[in-house]
């Protein structure tokens, strides 16, 4: 009994341990951001697009060359041609208020439909190119979890410099990353793997996507030829009530085409 009251309090203290070491990393990243914040300020030289479009065909489009990212659509959008089960590996720039920006990642498939209006579009072109099955960069998704202030994986744009010094760190941190990822999502079996995963341990998101990780399985259990468990993902996307009943309809359709 004395053992186990003993191993209670030790579990307690290590949890107090990591508490106030949490606390203490929060109060260092947010001086971290503020010093950026007045450092920024003080440096002011915001990169123009033609500019950072420059840079990124210097920086970014080798690098993302070298993982199977052979294309990009000279702006924000990198990305591998369509394999032989008709996916397709993406990276894209986005642009965050304040003079920054991070990359998503994901798969575009030649199978997966969107909505568009009141039509649904495929994606089986360069000018289409779309990522369907979205992830964000591991340090991104974290601060954004957390709302932690300090996102590692933040691409400033306040001025020249530190365009290039923030590009260098976050490509060095992430190319393997996404590598590795990529690797493993190469056939229709591993893209639903993953998915289903998504689904019992969802990211966190504020609001819902409009393709939804059910949405995706649907058509992808469709290309399988597997119609029963197709339209039970379409219907478990449905309940989310992301779609009107005419687009419902126009879905509901092309699953059963």
């Amino acid at each position: 009994m004395k053992h186990a009251t003993n191993h209670s309090q030790t579990v307690d203290i290590n949890l107090s341990k990591m508490n106030i070491f949490s606390k203490i990393k929060d109060i260092i990243d947010r001086r971290k951001s503020l010093n950026e914040i007045y450092d920024d300020i003080e440096n002011m030289d915001v990169v123009l697009l033609e500019k950072k479009l420059e840079i990124f065909s210097e920086m970014v489009t080798p690098k993302f060359a070298e993982i199977g990212l052979k294309n990009w659509n000279g702006k924000y959008i990198w990305y591998s041609d369509f394999n032989d089960e008709g996916i397709k590996h993406v990276v894209e720039f986005n642009v965050f208020k304040y003079y920054g920006g991070s990359f998503s990642f994901g798969n575009c498939f030649q199978s997966v439909p969107t909505l568009s209006g009141k039509k649904l579009i495929n994606h089986r072109t360069d000018k289409s190119t779309k990522i369907i099955y979205y992830k964000r960069l591991e340090g991104w998704q974290k601060s954004f979890e957390h709302n932690k202030p300090f996102n590692p994986d933040k691409i400033s744009t306040v001025n020249e410099q530190k365009l290039r010094k923030s590009l260098d760190k976050v490509l060095s941190n992430n190319i393997p990353k996404l590598q590795k990822w990529f690797n493993k999502k190469t056939t229709i079996e591993e893209n639903i793997s993953g998915l289903l995963k998504d689904v019992e341990n969802p990211p966190f998101e504020i609001g819902q996507r409009i393709i939804s990780t059910e949405y995706i399985l649907a058509f992808l259990y469709k290309q399988k030829d597997d119609l029963d468990s197709a339209e039970y993902w379409i219907q478990e996307h449905f309940k989310k009530s992301l779609n009107d009943k005419t687009e419902m309809e126009l879905i509901i359709k092309r699953i059963k085409k």
